[in-house]
């Protein structure tokens, strides 16, 4: 869905589809961050132009993020789009490749490109979904493949309500961690589709341009809910029941930090501040590995299992 919606705490205005749906009333008030669709461009394995902040290899380049002099930022997906950002962080245009489906590209204006601009300002992201469980919120956090979006599926099951998915920012307060709302849909593989079939109200659905199916989940609407544990989940299909171990600061420090929401950081700005970050939320919300036994089929107890592991319920009227 195009025009202003409330993610990870900004007001964006977006002509690119980012299907959200916490829209903004227009009010006049100026959003945070425009993302606007400019020309398609050539596929190109050139780096841009600037000082390199952050880049990602496997078999061959996936990304390179640089700075110019001048302050401008792009975000080169060598096979997919790239971003050209203002030097304010307030002005996005998204340039797609050439032959490339431009559903993909919004999967990454909506994901990665909001994850920059929120790093970039000095802000907390985890990659993380999250979930409202009573006045409270739980995050599994995760590399991509470790089951976020399939947790926070079976938890919103059993009665929970969505934050968010996959990209979570999180703020420090006097009081605690408070959570901020952004995606309103789960995205998950297809092994894990047959979860809609939990839901008295089977969940609005689509295809995404990744193709995974994208659930639109019944959301939360409290901004800044308290964060009350953190979950790394393990899944194991030899496994027949749950099992959940509080992690000790020390090592739920090196946990959290092996799961950036985006990848091969050099800037020694950036990776001093997310340590420092990361330290100081393990001090305040525990963290927890959850050893969970995988699908499909997903057992039905999984997700309040996993709620009531962590000291929550969710409450019966849910």
């Amino acid at each position: 869905m195009t025009g202003t919606h409330l993610l990870y705490g900004l007001r964006v205005r977006s002509d690119v589809p980012l299907y959200q749906h916490r829209p903004v009333p227009a009010d006049g008030t100026p959003p945070d961050v425009r993302i606007r669709r400019g020309q398609d461009v050539p596929r190109t394995e050139e780096c841009p132009p600037g000082q390199v902040v952050a880049h990602l290899e496997t078999d061959r380049p996936y990304y390179t993020f640089c700075v110019s002099e001048s302050g401008q930022h792009v975000l080169r997906f060598y096979r997919t789009c790239e971003f050209v950002i203002d030097a304010e962080l307030r002005d996005a245009t998204m340039h797609v490749v050439e032959g490339t489906d431009s559903e993909i590209a919004g999967v990454l204006a909506a994901g990665a490109l909001l994850s920059y601009i929120l790093t970039m300002r000095e802000q907390v992201v985890l990659h993380a979904s999250a979930v409202q469980v009573g006045d409270s919120a739980l995050a599994f956090v995760g590399r991509s493949g470790m089951g976020k979006s399939t947790m926070a599926a079976l938890t919103c099951a059993a009665g929970a309500s969505l934050i968010t998915d996959d990209v979570l920012r999180v703020e420090f307060g006097e009081h605690g961690v408070a959570c901020r709302l952004g995606a309103t849909e789960l995205r998950l593989r297809k092994a894990a589709a047959e979860l809609a079939e939990r839901f008295a109200d089977r969940p609005p659905s689509r295809v995404t341009g990744d193709a995974r199916d994208a659930l639109r989940m019944v959301e939360s609407n409290d901004d800044g809910l308290p964060l009350a544990a953190i979950v790394v989940p393990f899944p194991d299909r030899e496994r027949s029941d749950v099992e959940v171990v509080r992690v000790p600061p020390m090592d739920a420090v090196i946990s959290l930090l092996r799961f950036p929401r985006l990848l091969g950081w050099s800037d020694a700005a950036v990776l001093d501040r997310q340590f420092r970050d990361i330290a100081d939320l393990v001090e305040r919300v525990p963290v927890y590995q959850a050893f969970v036994p995988w699908g499909p089929p997903f057992a039905e107890e999984i997700g309040a299992d996993i709620v009531r592991a962590v000291g929550l319920s969710i409450p019966s009227h849910a």
